[in-house]
Parts: structure tokens; sequence; C-alpha cells
């Protein structure tokens, strides 16, 4: 099996109360599991930023699907491409939404905070242009 990554951002088209980002983040564990899919995803100010990454058909299915999605919009595909190894695969989706601390109960929440990007293999493009967003996504706007 090929594996394959992406990174995409958008802007919602509404904000999420954190109840119901929570709910779309156990909806995405379950399906991304079942799909093979694993990553990481943040949030913050209606902003959504997401790497993906399993098998090629897979992770472009629901890149359609969410660039499709109506509670998206602007969706951007910043980088796509093949990887040796996933970044992630200790978490079925990692997440982050620094300004709802209520949610930080969530499964992989703390994980992503306390141990970073760090885990993500060396050479992985996905994780060097992460690490090269990160703070100004987090702390810009």
């Amino acid at each position: 099996m090929a594996l394959y990554e992406i990174i995409y951002v958008s802007l919602a088209t509404r904000d999420f109360p954190p109840e119901e980002l929570a709910q779309l983040l156990d909806k995405a564990r379950v399906h991304n599991a079942s799909q093979g899919i694993t990553g990481m995803m943040v949030y913050h100010r209606r902003e959504f930023m997401q790497l993906l990454e399993g098998e090629h058909d897979a992770v472009m299915a629901l890149y359609d699907h969410i660039a499709a999605d109506p509670r998206h919009q602007q969706v951007r595909k910043l980088w796509d491409g093949p990887i040796r190894e996933r970044g992630f695969s200790d978490w079925g989706m990692a997440f982050v939404a620094p300004d709802r601390l209520d949610l930080r109960s969530k499964p992989g929440y703390q994980d992503l905070l306390d141990k970073g990007l760090g885990t993500a293999p060396a050479d992985s493009t996905g994780k060097k242009l992460m690490l090269s967003m990160r703070d100004d996504f987090l702390c810009g706007g």
C-alpha cells in the first residue's frame, strides 16, 4: 500500500461551539479509522488546518468530501505527496483547538501539545510544512 499525505486549510462558514466541534472530531475519528486515515487537525478562530495520511485513494476521497462540505469555504490544498511512513500513526486524529480549552479532555489533544510534531518522520514534507506554519496559524489573525 502506497502512503500519501495532504495538508489543507479551510474557513468554517460559522464558529463551531465546543460541543459541536467535539462531535465533529468524534465522527471524524470513527470515519477515518474505518478508512485507515490518520493525521492532525487544528481549529482556531473558524480556521481549520489538517494533515491527512493514509492510502492515496482514501485520502483524496476524504479531501474531496471535505472540500464539498457546506460547512467549509475557501478550502485550499497546501501540500500533497507520497510518504514512506505515517507521521501520526498513534492518533486517529490528533487535535488542537487553542481557543477551546474545554476540549482538552479529547483523546489526542494533550498528546499533541506534549509531544508536538516531533514524533513525525524527520523526512516528512508534511511535517516540515506543519512545523513552519503552526505558529503563524495558531497566533495569527
